[in-house]
């Protein structure tokens, strides 16, 4: 029955993703021609399947090649936020399991990857080395490990612990740590094959309450269901249920991270807080009543799919306080096509999506100490931008909330600021009215403040692109500080600086400031650098500067022997 299975799975593999596939480096004479495509081919499924992306971009992903350091593709899906990174082994007898050997391959590879480490990779890779590094820097990116065999679904010990290990040395013991895994095996391989081919055909059984009808012009249903129903669906059918949405999960955003609070702590006020979801289904029925009352009803919506609020459906399944999830009310529309004009659910589709998310920051520009701080640098022919644009450039006389923002917290004596200005810059605006906001924007912070320590990170941030751009290689602990310290180097420079630096008025500002920075920059540097190959051996530089606690040690420790030099 194994070999059955693998000889299903093959062809339907070959033909989902080989015509896409970059088939390089395997000639036409190769032995292994057949085993190397399907290993390609089964590392871009991976990917098709955490991600949901098209065929064509999971086979763009895959990078198994010469000098892939074990890693056989890696995808940032932008939509979630979320690295994907795999290694894949395609076992022709379907039995067995990828080698520990190998896992531990991709073990040091991940390790490479997440610490930008270039020349660990061929210079073929280096392009797409760079791009998804870049994306694992970006405030509240996670990453996903995935070995993939049609073989076992279960490593064998070793295997496991070395994978277990990884994850526990990215996530360094935090709660809220970036990395997990996942092992596929021939039985999930099959059976995200065969649940592919149903996509669009979802059924969904829904109990709603105080439900009303539609008629005209186009039939619907209104009403209200439960956190719980909607957590079952997701569970039950995942992203096939938003598969005719314009986008999946955007994974902890800002919003979403309110909706689960709200959801946990008072998910009686969940109705008033939070938008509802529209779904598109093709039929409904309902059950039969004794009752001629709306109060409830059962319905069956066939060829269902949400294309309005797969954030709070998504968010609302991470819940696991099954008792307040049913207390959580949503507002639900269910839109029928059935009788409705052709091209009806792709317009519902896009006009539900066309509204722009108003953000945390949004709210800033209410805030009258920002209103004073801009005041206070437009007598000084600043421009300060409060309000999201995207059309804001920056100059050197013109500055925007969140690169003030970026620059006041790495000022801020306080080391967690500048973890949290590296991690998510969000967590500033999520309450004015108080920390982390209110430590930094207050009646202490003048215009002059903000601005100037603008042009102090600027020039903290080229000094480290500079010295980027010199590097003789671009591995280890010098290379990772420049590339994950970059905020922690800031706030050291900052504490050297002092604070009666920033309170001069802008036009009396050093003219020589950046060679100011640079100098101070070369006396931080490797201070930080000799404490951290000290006292942090053979850690994930990535995964430490977003850690409070283990920042703090290293901003003390800088400050402490640098002071001692200078006595």
């Amino acid at each position: 029955m194994s070999s059955l299975k693998v000889r299903q799975i093959q062809s339907k593999l070959r033909n989902m993703f080989e015509e896409h596939l970059d088939l390089t480096g395997i000639s036409e004479t190769d032995a292994q021609r057949d085993v190397k495509i399907l290993t390609r081919c089964l590392a871009a499924f991976a990917v098709y399947l955490s991600t949901g992306c098209t065929t064509s971009e999971a086979a763009n992903s895959v990078w198994d090649g010469s000098d892939d350091n074990g890693i056989d593709a890696a995808y940032f899906d932008p939509e979630e936020r979320q690295v994907v990174v795999v290694q894949s082994k395609w076992i022709q007898s379907g039995t067995g399991e990828p080698e520990a050997s190998s896992v531990s391959t991709f073990a040091d590879g991940v390790r490479d990857l997440v610490e930008n480490a270039i020349d660990s990779f061929a210079e073929r890779l280096h392009d797409k080395v760079m791009s998804i590094s870049e994306a694992l820097m970006q405030p509240g990116t996670t990453i996903r490990l995935v070995v993939v065999s049609t073989g076992s679904s279960e490593l064998a010990e070793h295997g496991t612990r070395k994978l277990d290990r990884l994850t526990s040395e990215l996530n360094d013991g935090e709660d809220d740590g970036i990395a997990t895994s996942t092992v596929y095996g021939m039985a999930e391989v099959f059976a995200g094959l065969a649940s592919d081919a149903n996509v669009g055909q979802i059924t969904l059984a829904a109990t709603l309450l105080d439900w009303s009808r539609v008629t005209h012009p186009h039939r619907a249903y209104v009403g209200i269901i439960d956190g719980s129903q909607l957590k079952s669906w997701w569970h039950s059918h995942g992203k096939r249920i938003v598969a005719k949405n314009i986008r999946y999960a955007l994974g902890d955003t800002d919003v979403n991270i309110q909706i689960r609070a709200t959801a946990e702590t008072a998910p009686e006020d969940f109705w008033y807080f939070h938008n509802g979801i529209t779904l598109i289904a093709d039929k409904a029925s309902r059950a039969p009543s004794a009752s001629s009352s709306h109060a409830s009803g059962n319905f069956e919506f066939r060829g269902a799919s949400i294309v309005n609020g797969a954030q709070t459906v998504s968010t609302l399944a991470k819940v696991e306080d099954d008792e307040a999830l049913g207390s959580v009310r949503v507002s639900m529309r269910v839109i029928l096509l059935d009788e409705a004009p052709e091209d009806f659910g792709s317009s519902v589709t896009r006009t539900n999506n066309l509204q722009n998310r108003v953000e945390g920051r949004d709210f800033v520009s209410r805030d009258p100490e920002q209103d004073r701080i801009r005041g206070e640098m437009s007598l000084e022919q600043v421009d300060y931008q409060i309000h999201r644009s995207e059309d804001f450039v920056p100059t050197a006389l013109s500055c925007d909330l969140i690169e003030v923002t970026t620059a006041l917290a790495c000022a801020s004596s306080e080391p967690s600021h500048s973890v949290a200005a590296k991690t998510g810059i969000g967590r500033f605006y999520n309450d004015l009215s108080r920390a982390p906001y209110k430590s930094i924007f207050n009646a202490r912070t003048s215009g002059a403040r903000a601005f100037n320590a603008v042009r102090v990170l600027r020039a903290v941030d080229e000094w480290i692109s500079e010295r980027k751009s010199q590097a003789d290689r671009r591995s280890g602990y010098s290379w990772g500080l420049l590339v994950h310290g970059n905020r922690a180097i800031a706030a050291s420079v900052f504490e050297r600086l002092g604070m009666a630096m920033l309170d001069q008025p802008i036009s009396e500002f050093p003219d020589d400031y950046e060679t100011i920075v640079y100098r101070v920059c070369d006396e931080v540097y490797p201070v930080m650098l000799n404490h951290l190959e000290t006292d942090f051996p053979n850690k994930a530089l990535a995964v430490l500067f977003k850690g409070p606690t283990n920042c703090k040690a290293i901003y003390e420790s800088v400050s402490t022997q640098l002071a001692e030099a200078r006595a």
